[in-house]
């Protein structure tokens, strides 16, 4: 949320994620073939060699050959747009060449650049990382299927579409076409500069390329959906964590308007902050994305070329990446690698949009998980009720008293146990529960979900239902320590099936059934999926009554 709310401006950081809080908002951002695409056919139908094996489907920039697995197709590693290099590297994404032979499509391509030592998934990373994958339903699926777009997190530094645990098979199963993308990252995603503004006559705008990927995307599945089955009439746009906020920026985006018609965001609500384009009257050395532009650019030594523009694009991506200022540093001063409130890409801060009900009015579920802090807060030495009140000082200087009250000492292991639960309600639990306040206060269908199953192979590494920990459910894909045992099955089945009921007809209930009933300010009610699935009203009421009205104030 931007200033304009009233109230001055103070830091949260937990461990790379970071935001604005106003004097009475408390927010976290924690972290050419022309021809219409052909059905999905079998290789020998399209000219291919029926005994190469996979599946063909003609796309608009040319056919493509997949794989099948345990009777699953899928297509790895498809362009949506041109590789991001040379004199394209910050500018919008442009179309990708077409081509004429049968293109291999049976492995993932290169994730996206990010920084040194953040996690990649075993992919190799390249500058030219605009591919997406692609599962469908079954080749006996009847009838066009919905489709889910998946935005993965990372703090919008880092991640790959390609993860393991994104694996979009289990929902295909289920009848849904599945996509997976990467998007650009950190400095090559998000910086902005006016030297890039110049360049831009028609918008005068930067630093929104992730965003705008994220967008050729949608429109690609517009335009090639139907040669695998897909509906591209029915999409659902979701995501975690930053792949939440960005579906928020989406949402509010005029580029996006029609390109999904359904929206989830998994523990990445709309109140995070996003970084002004500009802000003439800042008080810090850092504080809107052309100032952070300005050092970056000081960094490479580019800020006195002639041609800043091409001097940057002239610089390795290794020197990109490693130029100062990085996000630790530029958090102290209130801004970082992210979506900008630019005035076209994305016009305001999402949650401005929502509360003025200017946004793509569709279908919503949004939800958290039940320990969302602690991965954020693991590092942190709080040891005490002295440390645990200067820390909250820190952020609402007005309020410690009751955010003592509310999370009391005694409730907790430790003041660190406690901080951690006050950082992640105000985060992520209750600015989820303000969020489908705002959609359902329009009419707007809301659903709201709280995850609290402890995965006992994750119980190892003591974060309990620590944010991300959902995704495996989502997506039935359980990767690392994590452990699929009966419970956690039923858990996932109702997940998996829910989002797919959702994807399908914008409400996540089995016909004839209202087990998750929509959300609305007089039931306030969600689903929680736990040890049992239960309906259930006032998620964290007491605490969340106080911190919403922090985070979104009258």
């Amino acid at each position: 949320m931007g200033s304009d709310d009233g109230g001055r401006d103070v830091l949260i950081s937990l461990d790379g994620m970071r935001s604005h809080l106003p004097l009475l908002a408390l927010t976290t951002t924690l972290i050419a073939c022309t021809s219409a695409p052909s059905p999905l056919t079998d290789a020998g139908v399209v000219g291919g060699d029926a005994s190469e094996g996979g599946l063909v489907a003609v796309t608009t920039l040319g056919p493509v050959r997949g794989a099948v697995e345990e009777g699953i197709p899928h297509f790895f590693g498809l362009p949506y747009a041109a590789p991001p290099v040379g004199a394209l590297r910050w500018r919008a994404p442009a179309p990708a060449q077409a081509w004429t032979a049968t293109r291999d499509a049976t492995r993932k391509a290169a994730a996206c650049p990010q920084p040194e030592g953040l996690f990649l998934a075993g992919s190799e990373a390249s500058e030219d990382c605009l591919f997406l994958n692609v599962w469908r339903p079954p080749l006996s699926t009847a009838g066009r299927s919905p489709v889910m777009v998946f935005i993965h997190g990372g703090g919008f530094n880092s991640g790959t579409g390609n993860d393991e645990q994104f694996d979009g098979a289990g929902l295909a199963g289920r009848g849904v076409m599945v996509v997976t993308f990467n998007y650009r990252l950190a400095q090559l995603g998000f910086v902005a500069h006016t030297a890039f503004m110049a360049e831009d006559t028609a918008h005068h705008t930067s630093g929104n390329y992730g965003i705008m990927d994220q967008q050729a995307v949608l429109r690609w599945v517009r335009d090639n959906a139907a040669a695998f089955g897909g509906d591209p009439g029915n999409v659902t746009l979701f995501g975690e964590s930053a792949g939440g906020i960005s579906v928020c920026a989406n949402l509010v985006s005029p580029g996006a308007a029609g390109l999904f018609h359904r929206a989830i965001t998994q523990s990445g609500p709309c109140s995070f902050t996003i970084t002004p384009l500009r802000d003439e009257s800042a008080r810090a050395p850092v504080q809107s994305a052309v100032s952070q532009g300005r050092l970056f650019a000081q960094a490479l030594g580019c800020d006195a070329a002639p041609d800043v523009a091409a001097c940057l694009r002239s610089r390795s991506v290794e020197e990109v990446l490693a130029a100062a200022p990085r996000p630790t540093e530029l958090e102290r001063f209130g801004a970082r690698y992210q979506p900008i409130v630019d005035g076209y890409v994305v016009p305001e801060p999402p949650w401005t949009a929502l509360r003025a009900g200017r946004f793509h009015r569709v279908p919503f579920i949004t939800g958290s998980n039940q320990d969302e802090g602690t991965v954020f807060t693991r590092n942190l030495e709080i040891p005490d009720e002295a440390a645990f009140r200067a820390a909250v000082g820190l952020l609402v200087p007005d309020h410690v008293d009751e955010v003592l009250r509310l999370y009391p000492l005694s409730a907790f292991p430790g003041a660190l146990a406690a901080y951690t639960a006050f950082a992640g309600d105000a985060a992520f639990g209750c600015a989820s529960r303000a969020q489908a306040r705002l959609v359902a206060a329009t009419g707007t269908p809301a659903y709201q979900y709280y995850f609290s199953r402890l995965n006992p192979g994750g119980r190892v590494l003591r974060l309990g239902v620590y944010h991300s920990s959902e995704i495996a459910y989502v997506f039935g894909r359980f990767t690392g320590l994590l452990v699929r045992a009966d419970a956690d099955d039923a858990v996932a089945q109702a997940m998996g099936s829910a989002w797919v009921r959702f994807a399908g007809t914008g409400d996540p209930n089995a016909p004839g059934s209202s087990t998750w009933p929509a959300f609305t300010a007089a039931n306030d009610t969600y689903l929680e999926f736990g040890d049992t699935i239960r309906t259930a009203t006032g998620l964290r009421r007491e605490r969340c009554d106080a911190l919403e009205a922090w985070i979104d104030p009258p």
